[in-house]
């Protein structure tokens, strides 16, 4: 009579490339402690800095309009971070971490979108008008006779 195969072992602890999935209670809690991080970090970067950094009680003080680039970096530096928290919490096997990281980062993604685009728009919004380079007192755009400048 033949052996049959035998079935290699669901888990073997001495193989170091596969690694068991990291328990639930684990990934949960390290899911909560990273979103609320970022919550944080993001309350600080878009409400706090821009408070301090214009807070001023002098009233004699010109007031300056606000611009986001100088915040971008930073909110962009915390999707940057969460990105890698994703991609760490995917290889590590941590499912609930893995979504709430990528589900994090997407919406930081998209706040920097968001804040470049309003910024870009107030920049437009905000420059000057270009003056007028032709001669003035032109009526419809045609030749020189026609304009007060040049006696039309």
């Amino acid at each position: 009579m033949s052996d049959l195969p035998i079935a290699p072992p669901a888990f073997d602890p001495s193989d170091s490339s596969v690694r068991p999935p990291v328990g639930r209670g684990a990934d949960v809690g390290v899911s909560c402690g990273l979103v609320l991080l970022e919550l944080i970090a993001l309350a600080v970067i878009v409400v706090l800095w821009p408070f301090f950094d214009h807070f001023d009680l002098d009233p004699a003080t010109s007031i300056e309009s606000h611009s986001l680039w100088r915040y971008l970096p930073a909110l962009g530096g915390v999707g940057v971070l969460a990105f890698v928290a994703a991609v760490i919490a995917s290889r590590a096997r941590a499912t609930v971490t893995a979504v709430s990281q990528g589900a994090m980062a997407v919406l930081i993604v998209f706040a920097f979108v968001a804040g470049a685009a309003l910024q870009s728009h107030q920049d437009e919004k905000d420059r000057p008008v270009p003056a007028p380079s032709g001669p003035v007192g032109c009526r419809s755009g045609g030749d020189n006779s026609e304009c007060a400048r040049y006696g039309g």
